[in-house]
């Protein structure tokens, strides 16, 4: 049984000169992608948790350092393994002014597990209004990262219009207006349960090119960018208007395989044959982001990664030998899909690499709301793709992307439709283990079963470089998100 765990938040106060600062009206941002959805259970990607995060809150949130603290639930208690009652904070209201309730959480939990974020929900069994500020959850299984996931699931009030296109939270910004394609605008909600937010107005630009949003911010026309090429921000770092930071990232760039019908990426030599053609090193220095070369599925900086997997790549004369024990010893031609941002970085030298092996790719770019589209439609047979364990557990990728899907909540962001019912069983196991040495074995076990057949062939993981206006004083999150109540002009 769990003990009893209890939390009172603490307020972080920055300095009150900085509080007081009338130079921080405005901050606006630059990201590299469009906003999916308004909605917060419509989406699992970097861009919408980074911007919705500043309208919701969650029951549960990470610092800086992943280390989980309480927001909306005040504290929180287990009064046996499957059992987890949260206690939620006096006083806090919508931004329409309607107070937080016990029946809020519980209609936002069941919703949710009903889009696109339902596999972070995988072993909820119940949800029950105990009184007005309590909520209790069943699991069908032990869960012992439940609160890393519920930090992924915002809090809406109860009978909100579905889906959502007026975002109402309790966060620290009201929405204000969205332009599709063009920026979202948000602005300091004065009653925040916390405090006041120090940025009263903060305007997120959906800048795709990644030298158009450096020279905004060389320009002044923005403060904060992210995904600046390492090259150019070794270059512009003796610029006075600009800093930059860098960041461990937890995301992995993966060409991803899509196992509906037959064809030549369906045979499992083949899958293996493009894993040793690939070369990380070269993928990164053509790419320009700062990353790290990697041959599993998840970066280091994530529990479950597994030390134990080290092969060096590439092996050509190995890929080569591989495709002719395939049956294509002259190769084949393949459509790859990706975003247009990885295509104009990473496409063309992917396509170069297995050019090599006599695998001809036909590169197609797309807008990120059309591939995300087409992604969980299951309609690419081949795809790169990134993906963030952004709860510092690799269990984020095995039951949303590995997991065979069902009406558990299992398989939400499977785009290939893999199936492997052995690896299945190890992921459901490693999700109910008490013991953490235990869990964390099998995680490692299930990236070796997930390693050994291939359904995704990683090429790096990437850091993050944020570039931002000396004026502004901005510490990266481990989890990737920009929250704008953290950042605060200089005097």
């Amino acid at each position: 049984m769990f003990k009893k765990i209890t939390a009172i938040f603490l307020t972080v106060i920055i300095c009150s000169c900085a509080r007081n600062n009338n130079n921080g009206g405005l901050l606006t941002l630059a990201m590299e992608d469009e906003l999916i959805t308004l909605d917060p259970y419509l989406h699992d990607d970097s861009i919408a948790h980074s911007i919705l995060s500043n309208i919701y809150d969650a029951l549960v949130s990470f610092d800086r350092d992943m280390k989980v603290e309480p927001a909306l639930a005040i504290s929180w208690e287990n009064p046996d393994d499957l059992t987890w009652r949260f206690f939620l904070r006096p006083n806090v209201f919508f931004h329409d002014d309607r107070q937080l309730t016990a029946k809020d959480v519980k209609y936002s939990l069941e919703r949710a597990r009903l889009g696109k974020v339902c596999h972070y929900l995988s072993t909820l069994q119940s949800i029950t209004v105990i009184d007005e500020m309590t909520v209790e959850i069943k699991t069908s299984k032990p869960s012992p990262i439940l609160l890393n996931k519920l930090t992924f699931i915002a809090i809406m009030p109860e009978g909100t219009a579905d889906p959502v296109t007026t975002p109402v939270g309790t966060g620290p910004y009201h929405f204000v207006k969205y332009q599709a394609g063009g920026q979202i605008e948000l602005k300091a909600n004065e009653k925040y349960w916390k405090s006041r937010p120090t940025i009263k107005r903060a305007i997120f630009k959906i800048i795709p090119g990644e030298q158009d949003r450096l020279q905004a911010l060389l320009d002044g026309k923005v403060q904060l960018i992210r995904d600046v090429d390492k090259n150019k921000a070794d270059q512009n770092r003796t610029n006075p208007k600009v800093n930059f930071v860098n960041s461990p990232g937890l995301g992995v760039s993966m060409l991803g395989i899509n196992f509906t019908g037959k064809g030549p990426l369906t045979v499992r030599k083949v899958r293996e044959a493009i894993y040793w053609a690939i070369d990380p090193d070269e993928a990164i220095r053509a790419s320009g982001w700062d990353a790290l070369p990697i041959d599993q599925l998840v970066s280091p900086y994530i529990v479950g990664y597994n030390p134990a997997i080290t092969p060096k790549r590439p092996d050509l004369v190995r890929a080569r030998k591989l495709l002719t024990e395939a049956g294509y010893p002259g190769g084949f031609k393949v459509s790859l899909e990706m975003s247009k941002t990885a295509a104009a970085t990473t496409g063309d030298i992917l396509a170069k690499q297995l050019g090599k092996i006599g695998i001809k790719v036909s590169l197609t770019g797309l807008d990120w709301p059309d591939f995300s589209n087409r992604l969980y439609q299951c309609q690419i047979p081949f795809f790169l793709v990134g993906w963030s364990c952004s709860s510092g557990d690799a269990s984020d990728l095995f039951d949303a992307c590995l997991h065979t899907s069902d009406d558990k909540n299992y398989g939400s962001a499977n785009w290939g439709n893999y199936s492997n019912r052995k690896l299945d069983s190890v992921i459901e196991k490693s999700n109910q283990v008490l013991d953490n040495k235990e869990r964390i074995e099998f995680l490692k076990q299930a990236m070796e079963l997930a390693m050994s057949d291939y359904p995704f062939i990683p090429i790096f993981a990437r850091n993050r470089i944020y570039g931002l206006d000396r004026n502004i004083v901005f510490l990266p999150r481990q989890d990737g998100r920009i929250k704008v109540y953290e950042i605060y002009y200089k005097l």
